[in-house]
This record gives C-alpha cells, structure tokens and sequence, in this order.
C-alpha cells in the first residue's frame, strides 16, 4: 500500500518532495525557520520605547522602525558618543538553555565583520528580558521599497549588485554565510552605498563545536522564494552557494520587479538589458549547488564585465555619453516628459524617449522633439504624426525639407492632395514648379489651381506655416531648459540616491 504524506500542520495531503513535512501555506505561515529544541515567544508584540527605557539607561530610544517574528529595530541615541544607532532586541526566549552561548557565539562573529557594506555590530548582550545588538544606523531604505516604488531600474540594478558581491564575500571568506539574503535585509543610505544588514541566521563555518550547532536538525533557516534548494533538503550541509542562490534571486527582481517562481522568463525577456546578463543570473539559480558560482566574487566580475567601462563612470562623467530624465508625473500611463539622448551603458543600444512629451535622438510621445520623432506633433529630422515637422516628414498635414501628407503638404519638396513648395506634386498644387491635376506655379497655369489657392488665401497662410514650423522646437526648447535644471538641482536630494559602483567607492 502506498504511504500517503499529509502536512504536520493542517492534515493536507503532500507532495512527495513536500520541505520538512509542510504543505506551501503552513510552511508560509510557519514564516521559517521551523525550531527545535525551544521555541520564540509566539505573537510577538514590540515594547513601546517608553517601556524598553529602564533597560537601556546608556540609550535614548527615539522610536519604532520595524518589527516581525524575529524582531524588533528602534531608531536609538547613544547618550555617551552622541551619536544615532539601529538597537535591535529579539523576543523573549523559552525553553532554550543554551540560546546564551549561541546568542555570544553568532554576536561574536558578526561584530568582527568590519566592511563598509556590511551594517557594524557595535555592541551586544542581554538587557532584562530582552537580547540585542547594537548597530550602525543606515538612513535610507531597503531593496523592498526601493523595487516596490518603482524607483529602480536595470542600471541602479547593476551598480548595486557588484556592491552586494563585495560584502558576501568578504564574509564568506571570514567564515560567516548570511543564509536570508532578501530586499528587506539589503539597504542603501543616501549615498547609494550599500549595506547588508541582519547577519541574524549565519553561522560561523568550521568554527562551530560539534555538539552545538546553531541549527538544528530538521531546522530551516531563511525565507521562502529566496533559499536555495539545499535549505530545505540538506539545512545541515548549507555552505556560502546558499547565498549565491539567493543573490540571483535578488537580482532577478531587481531587474525585473518580480521572483523567479517556477518555469520563468529570462531577465531580458522582460525587460531591456544586455542578454548576456541572462547567464549570470540564471547560473546564480542553478538548482545544484556545484552548477552555481562557487565564488560571489565572480558574479562581481561577470557583472562588471558585461555592463562595462561607461557604466562605471561617475555620474558627471557618464552625461558626456548621454542623458535621460524620466519626470515622475504620469498621465495616461506614460511620463509627462522624457528626455533620453546617447546610447544606454548597460543595453548598449540607443536611448529612445516615450512620454507625453517626448524629446530626444529618438522620440515618441504625443509631442515629440529629436532625430527621429513620432507623435501628434511631431518635429525632428524625420518625422512621423499627424502633423509632422522636419527635414523629412510623413503625415497628416506635413511640413519639412521633403513634405508627404495625406491631406495638406508644404516644403521644398512637397508630395500631397494639397501640395505647396518648391517643387510640389499633387491633386492641387503650386510651388516654384507644379504637377498635378490642378497645377499653378512655374511651369503651369491652370484657372481652378488659381482660384483655389487664392480661396485658400496663401499669403494669409504662410504666416501661420512659419510659426508652426518655429514655434514647437523653441517651446521643446524652453521645456527642455527647465526639466534638465530643476533635475540638476534636485539630484542631491532626489530618492532613490545615486548608485555608485564598487569600484568607484576604493
């Protein structure tokens, strides 16, 4: 008879490749890790600063930053050093008699862990009820809100990333694996530098005795969608690619604003990114641990590789190659403006700008500007909309060098039902030499072409072609001015902050 797996949890039935005995929605709920030996004090509640005061006299708790099952951040002033810290207290611990030891021998390890990206341990210990490390405060946000508010995008991505890489693996070579690399645990200051913060679920590699190994047996650590396939089928034999893993997880929905789940597109499938990058994010995710990186710092390296040198310019030197600004007020689901000129570092394809207003070597909008423009009102060296402007134009009612219009058209070479330039050609035409059914000017002279142009009152007229040929590109012009001067003034203060590459902080 077949043996039928139900979940420990609620009784449902299981797969036969089910993780640590728990179907999909208890293994959510259960939040991970599952514990032995001791549990957390469930619903855990964080105490009000004014009630965590009596315990930590040296500090002055100013507020609540976020809490969760494993937790607790307040935002704290160090009476003594005058200075801003991150105080993070774990709930009260039951039924765990050697969770001291552990506790000192986990802080120990992490407070030795001195790197710029990595959030410094200044202190630890037990206070009342309560354990806790004090730490650096990084003020800014964390990948989460950062890929939830939409305010990254693939070349942020790719400076974050190598920056990432240095810190996992400087700690790997220190003997230290994060084991829950995530959004929330990856934060950037106002700088744009990164710093990984929550070292809580590492262990020391080949440093831990024997009979007391921080996990457990049958004990998982991390978070769901971003542990390797090892956490939940061998946790015991968890090494650094562990972290690997998860960085590629990481990366994915930093490039495309989701988690690899299942059977998953390829990043430049979703979006517009060298296709080389799929190999190295795709490699990161490899089901075995012995198909992956074995060394973080090599994703750094393929990264840095594949973005290249422009990518890694500071940010003053990086216009000289281009320029984009995206304004952040939307109408009908596109940018009120945007402007994009030069060719894009991390896609090496040229920038194409799509808005409402569109201006650059390639536009499309509802009034685009640039070399190339498609729009409403559209203006450039070819231009294509219903009232196109350029040195070659296709349209409705077009005007240009050389002029094709599906009703009206005007230029030095104009091909129309209504036809007037130099050289026009048309049903009506006139010009300096006309062809058509209805042709006046130089080398004809037909009655009715006369009399209709001269309804159509033609020196009335060209005034107001003229302006319409001047005044969209001095408007674009103006427009333009002013989008690239308040983005230069706001750059210091704008959120996301700029991304700098490892190599450019040494």
């Amino acid at each position: 008879m077949d043996t039928i797996r139900v979940c420990t949890g609620c009784g449902a039935h299981l797969t036969a490749d089910a993780p640590q005995g728990l179907c999909p929605q208890c293994l959510m709920k259960a939040g991970l890790p599952s514990r032995t030996g001791g549990t957390w004090t469930g619903g855990f509640i964080p105490p009000e600063p004014e009630s965590l005061a009596p315990h930590f006299p040296q500090l002055e708790i100013l507020e609540l930053l976020g809490h969760g099952g494993m937790g607790a951040v307040y935002r704290a002033r160090q009476r003594g050093l005058d200075r801003i810290v991150a105080l993070k207290i774990l709930p009260p611990i039951e039924g765990m008699p050697n969770f001291a030891g552990r506790f000192t021998r986990e802080a120990r390890s992490l407070a030795r862990l001195n790197h710029p990206s990595i959030v410094t341990v200044h202190d630890f210990g037990q206070a009342g009820p309560y354990y806790y490390f004090l730490m650096e405060f990084v003020d800014g946000a964390n990948l989460r809100q950062l890929i939830r508010d939409r305010h990254l995008r693939p070349p942020e991505a790719l400076g974050i990333v190598p920056q990432i890489c240095e810190a996992l693996q400087y700690a790997h070579d220190e003997g230290v694996v994060h084991r829950d690399i995530k959004p929330e645990n990856i934060l950037l200051d106002r700088k744009g530098r990164v710093k990984i913060a929550d070292f809580g679920l590492a262990k020391l590699l080949g440093h831990v005795p024997p009979d007391s190994q921080i996990t457990g047996t049958g004990q998982v650590m991390g978070t769901p969608h971003y542990m390797a396939p090892e956490q939940f089928e061998k946790p015991l034999e968890v090494d650094h690619r562990a972290d690997i893993y998860a960085l590629g997880v990481v990366f994915y929905e930093m490039l495309t604003g989701e988690v690899p789940m299942g059977r998953f597109a390829a990043p430049s499938e979703k979006v517009e990114i060298d296709v080389r990058l799929d190999e190295v994010v795709l490699r990161s995710l490899e089901r075995e641990p012995g198909r992956r990186y074995q060394r973080v710092s090599d994703v750094k390296s393929q990264v840095e590789s594949i973005t290249g040198m422009i990518a890694n310019l500071p940010p003053a030197m990086r216009r000289a190659f281009g320029f984009e600004f995206r304004s952040k007020t939307m109408l009908w689901g596109l940018p009120l403006v945007h402007i994009a000129t030069g060719v894009d570092p991390v896609t090496g394809r040229r920038r194409v700008a799509t808005g409402i207003i569109a201006i650059g070597d390639i536009a499309k909008g509802f009034v685009a500007s640039g070399g190339m423009a498609f729009g409403i009102v559209a203006f450039g060296g070819l231009a294509l909309g219903i009232i196109p402007i350029g040195g070659v134009s296709f349209g409705v009612a077009a005007l240009g060098g050389v002029a094709l219009g599906l009703v009206f058209g005007y230029g030095g070479c104009a091909i129309a039902p209504i036809a007037v330039g130099g050289l026009a050609i048309g049903y009506y035409a006139t010009g300096g030499a006309a062809f058509g059914a209805y042709a006046w000017g130089g080398n004809a002279r037909h009655p009715e072409a006369r009399e209709f142009f001269r309804n159509m009152s033609i020196n009335r007229l060209y005034p107001w072609v003229m302006m319409l040929c001047i005044l969209p590109p001095l408007i674009a012009g103006i427009v333009q001015w002013f989008i690239i001067r308040r983005q230069y003034k706001n750059e210091k203060e704008q959120a996301p902050p700029v991304i700098h590459s490892s190599s450019n902080r040494r």
